[in-house]
């Protein structure tokens, strides 16, 4: 099996040269194809491989670290894009695909003098999955970079081996079994990877042609899963740490740096306690940069949210300490607040955290039942309904008192306060 890795400058920084003197190819497994090439001095140079019409091509795109890792991959997928038009020109692949008609095995005897030539249509050039996930997103310039991200492990988890196929080879009965493979290990996710497979079907829907200017894709294979009722439909959760969950939660978190250890405690830590102590979702809170906080006036901002919607908080004296203490601790003093252990990325994925604590307090928990025990909370304390929304930058179109109400920082200040001092309570923080 080839060596395969996921490439970003920690990766690549880390690969050294083959022990056995020879080159060293190791390959992305986010685009298939594309590889690194370690000479056994040590230069890396990013290549895509590809098998065309039974010959193997290798096509050189650039030396790492002068070219990056997001450059190769939108390169590898514009070489993978024009290898597969020249794969396509092949007269049986071509026939399969109805660019060229079929030979006419018996001409007729006696043909007319000087019969005009039949125009042979060219070659009908069908993109990859890969490339219309490249051009979707040149479509969709204002998708956050989590919201990409998400997509990216999608396809990358769900539809590995699809990526370098041809969008047409890509049918109902694939989708079906493939769903239900997915379905085994995670319904929730089958279901979001088969729902990023029907938007990219839709969009090459409407932006690729043929020769003809008609669709070149004129069906989505994903809306059979809703024909044969087939969606997993998870219910959504109603999960939330009880009093004694919580305490044992708080107590485990606040002392992760001592019985976890590793880069990843100290910034899981603040990380976790923000999103409970302020009720956030996890993504808003990952992308939250130290310009945001403005600790003479006592604020924190979200600019990115679900909603599209700026969400301003005031720093209780307990999210106040907690984050000038990390601002001491961290190396990083400006852009991102949470970053991940590369310091480029924000913080993420931390699924190894999280079983950690599950372990240790022997209660399965997700980031998600946070934001619900912050409302749960807020709920116990008879805070009125709108105020909660506001806490949770929740819009309700059908509520039309909310735009009536005027919301500042000091209208949340005395609600946050005191969820802020019952979760230090139950936590005997």
């Amino acid at each position: 099996m080839p060596e395969k890795i996921n490439f970003t400058k920690r990766t690549l920084d880390a690969l050294k040269p083959s022990e056995n003197g020879k080159p060293r190819n190791v390959y992305d497994t986010a685009v298939n194809g594309l590889l690194v090439v370690v000479s056994p001095k040590g230069k890396k140079i990013f290549k895509v491989r590809k098998s065309i019409n039974g010959e193997t091509k290798a096509v050189y795109l650039g030396e790492y670290p002068i070219m990056t890792p997001v450059q190769a991959r939108e390169l590898a997928i514009l070489v993978l894009g024009e290898l597969v038009k020249e794969q396509i020109q092949h007269p049986v692949i071509a026939r399969a695909l109805g660019a060229a008609p079929s030979p006419i095995p018996n001409p007729a005897p006696n043909p007319a003098p000087n019969p005009a030539p039949s125009p042979i249509p060219s070659p009908v050039w069908v993109p990859t999955l890969q490339q219309v996930f490249h051009d979707y997103l040149k479509a969709r310039r204002k998708l956050r970079q989590t919201t990409i991200d998400d997509y990216e492990r999608c396809l990358r988890v769900g539809f590995p081996d699809w990526l370098s196929e041809p969008i047409t080879a890509i049918n109902e009965k694939k989708v079906e079994q493939r769903h239900a493979e997915r379905s085994q290990e995670s319904k929730a996710r089958a279901d979001n990877e088969a729902r990023v497979l029907r938007s990219l079907f839709n969009f090459a829907k409407r932006e690729y042609k043929n020769v003809h200017h008609e669709p070149l894709i004129t069906s989505n294979p994903v809306e059979h899963l809703s024909h044969t009722r087939s969606w997993n439909k998870v219910p959504r959760k109603e999960t939330y740490l009880s009093e004694h969950d919580l305490k044992q939660w708080l107590e485990a978190v606040n002392t992760l740096p001592q019985w976890y250890g590793g880069k990843l405690a100290a910034v899981a830590r603040v990380y976790f306690l923000l999103v409970l102590f302020n009720g956030y979702r996890r993504t808003e809170c990952s992308l939250l940069t130290w310009d945001k906080i403005d600790f003479e006036r006592d604020t924190i901002t979200l600019e990115q949210t679900k909603n599209g919607k700026r969400h301003t908080l005031p720093l209780t004296p307990a999210t106040k300490t907690l984050l000038q203490v990390w601002q001491q601790q961290t190396p990083y003093q400006a852009g991102l607040v949470f970053r991940a252990t590369d310091g480029e990325r924000p913080l993420q994925h931390i699924d190894a955290v999280v079983k950690a604590i599950r372990q240790r307090t022997g209660r399965h928990w997700a980031l998600h039942d946070l934001r619900r025990t912050f409302s749960t909370l807020a709920h116990s304390g008879g805070m009125d309904s709108y105020i909660i929304k506001r806490l949770l930058n929740h819009t309700d179109g059908s509520d039309v008192t909310l735009g009536y109400v005027i919301s500042d920082v000091e209208t949340k200040k005395e609600p946050l306060n005191w969820i802020a001092d019952t979760l230090l309570e139950q936590g005997n923080l």
